[in-house]
């Protein structure tokens, strides 16, 4: 399956660059989700996020960061799987922020597959809702925290 989100920014890309390293970033994004945050390393290459997810018990979700891309105009990386719940196979979940003339756009482009085509198609919505939420998180974090 596959979901494709941009939100636009009113924010100086730069910070909005390094919130992305924040833990409080990250605490902000989860903080109305059913997550537990275990692990964090931050976005470098080879860096791990361990979360717990509540999906009828806590079930571990372990994505490594890779594919680190960053300059004045683009920072861009990849969480990939280590660990997943609920039978997933695969998950590949794009994070892209872009500086097009002071438009700040932040996109999540998501790819996961699980064993069994029926349950994936059943765990769209729970796989996609935390993302989806990230339209309002993201303005709010940035409405809230400004660049110094």
């Amino acid at each position: 399956m596959i979901y494709k989100q941009v939100v636009a920014i009113n924010s100086d890309f730069n910070f909005v660059k390094s919130s992305f390293r924040e833990l409080n970033f990250l605490k902000h994004l989860i903080k109305w989700q059913p997550v537990k945050l275990v692990r964090w390393d931050g976005i470098e290459n080879g860096d791990i996020a361990h979360m717990k997810i509540w999906f009828f018990g806590w079930k571990d979700f372990i994505v490594k960061h890779q594919f680190n891309k960053e300059n004045d105009f683009i920072l861009d990386f990849t969480d990939l799987n280590v660990k997943l719940p609920l039978g997933l196979i695969f998950w590949n979940h794009n994070h892209k922020v872009s500086n097009s003339n002071n438009n700040i756009i932040i996109t999540d482009h998501i790819k996961f597959k699980h064993k069994y085509k029926v349950v994936e198609f059943l765990l769209y919505l729970p796989m996609i809702f935390p993302i989806l939420m990230r339209k309002i998180s993201y303005k709010s974090y940035f409405k809230k925290n400004k660049p110094l």
